[in-house]
């Protein structure tokens, strides 16, 4: 069978998985005692193995499985959780990560031997405390004496203490073991398949908690023409025999009850796992319906590949353009008819563009789960104490950005934890609680997502800065002199500035900040940093929202239209000639108490005047406020064309270097006009 085409979709579930492990691992290491991560830490873990056996990746296979032995003493508490356990199987994750890329891109797979031997010493570490029966099953490891609980020589098959527990347990609230011999066909070709039949419906019956020979065995075609299962249910045997008999290839089923158990003295040592009807042991009808339909409901949904999702957005931007296109040609002819027809298919169009616009959009939490084991792993590396706050997951970026989001995020985080949190002993002199804080949020702000990443540590000093942008020469001694405490902190964002005094994996080489900045700035948004010496710091992202379809103002020029996004806009004002002041060499103008300096775009673009009216003396001046972070300027223009919906198209490769230029639209008429990078056109002006 060819499994190439099946590689991609072993890749991202995979990695899904092994970021839930990530997740669940780090709930764990903070709350052994929860059962309900245990559970969900042992699912990701087997689906990983049944994917990696399916493509033959045994490697990987191996290593989830052994896995599966220690997570499932944890989950049925025959095994303490610990430090050294949570940290080997974060090992494994990590090994598992990198396996998994390996095998896709057809490398030569890892050693996994050594942590194969540890994880099976774990296991076997249960057994030296207690000389218990052979565990025929990985699941089953005993941790009580075989004095404790006499075995019973008329049993059909045999039983570990730790069985004999968990059967127990589910014999004190009514539930039945059965023994089932399951014979298949001596001409069955298939029949580890055959075996996955037989458990898959049984799983409607209730658990099975043991088989003869092993799980992996089976999975192997290990084995005879038949095998044995301990089940717990609360069915009737004549359903499960006639349900196991309807399935092709088995050749005979029997069936028997095993004897009560559930008065056996245990010692205080052996804990029984409490079974529960919800496992699927005994479920009345309407609780089983619940739960089919909450199965259902949750597999509504399907894979789509990213470049055919651009595909569509691309087309639903040709139907706005040409939408716009033919609104203009109905006002134009006077078309009273096409102008009533356009409206109508500007609602239907509209609601199109808002539904590829959600399809396109995910949650920051993507970005953000593989975070909180970054930060653990470097707060032990640098010997801190650390509490990572993530808020906002839920909210929703275009993939086109969440993709580009990660590495940014990476280095922000890292330099809070490097340079801002303080270690435990500094921050108790400074009467700070030993455990620092890093908060990261992420929430909606008009047509923008804000993420900001604040840590409550020893801030940036403004000093600092300015003395090591001397010493690096990226600025004279006269040019810090002039910045304020604001303007000197945002020196971390220039090429090649860092403060650490030693170069280490984790910072000192200043190839981080400025990264950042250019990353953000390339996808539309701004970053910026505030600061309060011994309180902390706190860098602010703002990013739009998608990349495709915005709103925009379109202004005029001379005979040049722009397009302004609409999320970057606050208002827009008319003034005379004579409201405008120079402080400074800077054009100014008073807004509501507030100084907002001027930008004329004409000057800035560099745009010909074809008209006669090339001042603004005498006339009302246009203005458009716009924002950048906290910061504001007034662009002023000839006149203001109103607001649409254009289609985002880049410029191509030969136009890479227009700072102030985001993109370009096709508008009604056909024409080209040029989007404006606000962020860009401030800072540049």
């Amino acid at each position: 069978m060819d499994m190439n085409q099946y590689m991609s979709m072993f890749m991202e579930e995979s990695r899904e998985h092994l970021q839930t492990l990530n997740r669940c691992l780090l709930e764990l290491e903070g709350d052994a005692e929860n059962i309900s991560v245990l559970d969900e830490i042992f699912r990701s873990a087997h689906t990983i193995k049944g994917m990696s056996a399916t493509m033959g990746f045994t490697v990987i296979a191996e290593l989830t499985h052994e896995m599966e032995n220690v997570l499932d003493l944890l989950r049925k508490e025959t095994l303490k959780c610990n430090p050294e356990i949570v940290d080997l199987l974060f090992r494994c994750v990590d090994t598992l990560e990198r396996s998994v890329e390996t095998a896709v891109n057809g490398g030569e797979p890892e050693d996994v031997s050594e942590l194969v031997q540890m994880l099976k010493g774990i296991v076997s570490g249960g057994q030296m405390t207690a000389p218990a029966a052979k565990t025929s099953a990985p699941v089953a490891a005993p941790v009580a004496t075989a004095e404790a609980i006499p075995q019973n020589q008329e049993l059909s098959v045999d039983l570990s203490d730790i069985d004999r527990s968990i059967i127990a347990a589910a014999q004190r609230q009514d539930l039945s073991a059965l023994h089932l011999k399951v014979s298949l066909d001596a001409n069955c070709v298939l029949k580890a398949a055959r075996v996955y039949m037989v458990m898959t419906a049984l799983e409607d019956f209730g658990e099975v908690i043991k088989t003869i020979p092993p799980s992996d065995e089976l999975e192997k075609d290990d084995f005879s023409g038949s095998f044995d299962i301990v089940l717990l249910t609360g069915r009737e045997m004549g359903d499960i025999k006639e349900r196991l008999l309807g399935i092709s290839e088995v050749s005979s089923v029997e069936i028997d009850r095993l004897p009560d158990m559930s008065l056996e003295i245990l010692p205080v040592s052996a804990v029984p796992v409490d079974v529960k009807p919800a496992a699927g042991a005994a479920k009345s009808p309407v609780a089983k319906k619940t739960d089919d339909s909450a199965k259902i409901k949750g597999g509504q949904s399907v894979r789509v590949d990213i470049d055919k999702l651009d595909t569509l957005l691309n087309i639903v931007g040709e139907i706005v353009i040409n939408k716009t296109r033919l609104a203009q040609i109905g006002l134009i002819h006077k078309m009273g008819d096409l102008v009533e027809t356009i409206e109508q298919m500007d609602r239907v169009t509209t609601e199109l563009q808002t539904i590829v616009m959600k399809i396109r959009m995910v949650p920051v939490g993507q970005v953000f789960n593989r975070f909180p084991r970054m930060v653990r792993d470097l707060a032990r590396e640098l010997n801190k104490e650390i509490n990572l706050v993530i808020e906002g997951e839920e909210t929703e970026l275009d993939r086109t950005v969440i993709d580009e989001i990660g590495d940014p995020l990476v280095h922000l985080l890292r330099n809070s934890v490097d340079h801002g949190i303080e270690h435990a002993n500094d921050r108790r002199a400074a009467g700070k609680n030993p455990v620092g804080q890093v908060r990261l949020v992420a929430m909606h702000e008009g047509n923008n997502v804000v993420i900001s990443i604040e840590d409550d540590g020893k801030g940036v000093d403004a000093d600092l800065m300015r003395r090591k942008a001397v010493e690096k020469g990226l600025y004279t001694q006269q040019e810090v002199d002039k910045m304020d405490d604001g303007e000197a902190v945002r020196i971390v964002f220039a090429p090649g500035f860092s403060t650490a005094a030693v170069i280490s994996d984790i910072s000192g080489r200043g190839v981080g900040m400025d990264v950042v900045k250019t990353k953000i700035e390339a996808l539309g948004g701004t970053v910026d940093v505030e600061t309060k010496l011994g309180v902390g710091s706190k860098f602010r992202i703002r990013l739009p929202l998608t990349l495709a379809i915005i709103q925009a103002l379109l202004v005029k020029v001379s005979d040049e239209t722009y397009a302004i996004p609409l999320g970057s806009i606050d208002s827009t004002i008319n003034i005379k000639s004579e409201d405008i002041s120079t402080v400074q060499n800077k054009e100014v103008f008073l807004l509501r108490g507030q100084i907002i300096p001027i930008i004329r775009l004409d000057k800035t673009l560099n745009v010909p005047r074809t008209e006669v009216k090339a001042t603004f003396e005498d006339d009302e001046i246009y203005i458009v406020i716009v924002h950048m972070g906290d910061q504001k300027a007034g662009i002023i223009v000839d006149a203001l064309v109103g607001q649409h919906d254009i289609v985002i198209k880049s410029l191509g490769k030969l136009m890479t270097n227009i700072n102030v230029i985001a993109g370009a639209t096709v508008l009604g008429d056909g024409s080209v006009a040029l989007i404006l990078d606000v962020g860009t056109l401030m800072q540049t002006s």
